[in-house]
């Protein structure tokens, strides 16, 4: 085909194309032709299609190679995906386990964020596990058949998307925009926890607070999303990843702790004095004095530990750890792992991401990239972002921006989480600051302030429920007492 192509077999045919798998001839790789004919009524939607997705670059969305054409018909040469449809992946799992939910459809949220920021912002309008791909645990979405521009209200003139997955104001003519998409990623959840569709002739909400293997945050969620009136929902898909994220925080929180292992933050900055060491240094000594035993590790060659403990007096040293202040620290870039054991929370400063340290940054169960904002800063931090744009679950932190700059770079980002270091002067001698809280809440989830059983999940619940008392009495300068007692 084309003298570039051979085909392999048909992969599958539907109302508008054929679509063929395909050996490139001189790059011995697989491609997924989609055949299009020209008398098909539906050759210009089609058509349209392609167009809107050679447009797109996103790791959740199939590359398209090329277009051809000849007398009969037209040919999409796209990324061939190898693996099997959400649907088949949900038909071979009698029961999916929550954390996998969370990640597939947090996959979804930053995809359909990408769309709907676009230059020439895109409603998917037809979420549905057919139109899914798993491979390898990372999700593909094949089918914009039914994706419109925004700002194309003549598209809205006639029913779009599938039933039991569409919203429902699709199917009335009534406002079309992102919380439709919404509806749609709800309705995937939906489908993933109960294994079926959700029909409002025939179900009710409440079938969703029956099933067992899902938990009541993540119920929740789902009955939010599905509300029959856009109102009534999630207002954008960043919101609606937000609370799936809080939920994932919570989750990886609680679970490391009670499997008694340690929780591993990584910091990397953009470039040097951007505040890594400085933000690493703050979350180590407001964890260690509020939240638990926790340590510093320097994993880079900047040699901040040992200027510390030249300068300072007071340090206390204890087999290659010393402790100043509110903060516990090592220059030690392998601790030995019985000492470790002592400590709930590693935080790891990585310096200046780069090739050399980015699988050890990512190796962490936290990531954090600290990035700067200022007009010469900004391709640095462009250079790491591009780095990072196939991994997940990064939380980006910009130093030294007020708030007006702040909410200029978020814009940008993509719904990527993102958050302000506030301001400390000394980030090993911590006080208690509402917004430095708020931070590490957002960064650790809120499992670790939460949770009752344990002695350590007692004390720091109590703690965080009196704070507003103590702060009041002048005690929070109070060090944390010994929980293993």
């Amino acid at each position: 085909m084309f003298d570039k192509y051979r085909i392999v077999k048909i992969l599958g045919s539907g109302g508008s194309a054929t679509v063929y798998l395909a050996r490139h001839i001189k790059l011995e790789s697989f491609r997924a032709i989609k055949c299009i004919r020209k008398d098909n009524p539906f050759y210009k939607d089609a058509l349209r299609e392609a167009y809107i997705l050679k447009n797109l670059r996103h790791s959740n969305i199939p590359i398209i190679y090329d277009i051809e054409e000849d007398p009969r018909c037209s040919y999409i040469i796209e990324e061939y995906i190898e693996g099997e449809s959400l649907k088949s992946f949900r038909l071979n799992h009698r029961f999916i386990q929550e954390s996998i939910i969370i990640n597939f459809s947090m996959q979804i949220c930053e995809l359909i964020q990408y769309l709907h920021k676009n230059e020439k912002p895109i409603l998917y309008l037809d979420l549905k596990p057919e139109n899914i791909m798993v491979s390898n645990h990372t999700l593909k979405l094949i089918d914009f058949g039914t994706a419109v521009y925004f700002k194309e209200p003549e598209k809205y003139t006639h029913t779009v998307g599938t039933k039991g997955y569409a919203a429902p104001e699709q199917y009335k003519k009534g406002k079309i925009d992102e919380r439709c998409d919404v509806y749609g990623i709800g309705m995937l959840l939906f489908y993933l926890v109960t294994g079926r569709t959700f029909d409002w002739k025939i179900n009710e909400f409440k079938n969703i607070d029956k099933v067992s293997n899902c938990s009541k945050k993540l119920k929740g969620i789902i009955n939010k999303c599905l509300k029959y009136y856009p109102s009534h929902r999630y207002q954008s898909v960043l919101h609606l990843y937000n609370k799936l994220s809080e939920i994932r925080q919570n989750s990886l929180a609680a679970n490391l702790l009670k499997s008694d292992k340690s929780l591993t933050v990584s910091l990397a900055g953009s470039q040097n004095r951007i505040g890594t060491t400085h933000t690493a240094l703050l979350i180590t000594s407001y964890t260690n004095k509020y939240v638990a035993n926790s340590i510093y590790m320097e994993q880079n060659d900047h040699r901040v530990v040992k200027s510390i403990i030249q300068r300072y007096k007071n340090v206390k040293e204890k087999r290659h750890i010393y402790t100043l202040f509110d903060c516990n620290m090592t220059e030690v870039q392998e601790l030995d792992k019985e000492l470790l054991k002592n400590y709930q929370i590693i935080v790891k400063d990585f310096g200046v991401l780069t090739q050399e340290n980015l699988i050890d940054f990512l190796d962490g169960n936290i990531r954090i990239l600290i990035l700067g904002a200022k007009e010469w800063e900004l391709s640095n931090s462009e250079r790491v972002l591009n780095e990072l744009i196939e991994y997940k679950d990064i939380t980006y932190l910009f130093n030294f921006v007020d708030g007006k700059v702040f909410r200029e770079a978020v814009k940008s980002m993509d719904g990527k989480n993102c958050s302000r270091i506030p301001y400390v002067v000394n980030p090993l001698k911590i006080t208690h600051n509402e917004s430095i809280s708020e931070l590490i809440k957002e960064i650790l989830g809120h499992s670790y302030f939460n949770r009752k059983k344990s002695k350590i999940f007692k004390f720091i619940y109590q703690r965080i429920r009196s704070y507003t008392v103590d702060q009041e009495k002048g005690l929070l300068g109070e060090e944390k007492p010994d929980i293993n007692t």
